[in-house]
């Protein structure tokens, strides 16, 4: 998964596909989780829109991702939470 991948996805995407992302947005007191824009806003939006660095968020949610699940980033299938 690179950078600009990544900054390019909806934050609900992130959120749904990779289920350790959402701490992250938590610990930075972004209200993404839960928020109805999470679907339309791609993480550099939410990024700017918190004053947040891009880089910074980018590399923070890429460290939550599993290294087996950034394996298959590739794959457009949406993974749900139970």
């Amino acid at each position: 998964m690179t950078r600009s991948e990544l900054l390019s996805m909806t934050v609900d995407d992130v959120m749904t596909r990779w289920p350790d992302t959402v701490p992250v947005f938590h610990r930075r007191r972004m209200a993404c989780p839960g928020c109805v824009m999470a679907p339309f806003m791609t993480v550099a939006e939410a990024a700017r829109s918190y004053a947040q660095s891009e880089d910074e968020l980018a590399a923070e949610l890429a460290r939550a991702i599993p290294a087996a699940a950034a394996d298959h980033s590739r794959d457009d299938t949406p993974r749900r939470v139970p």
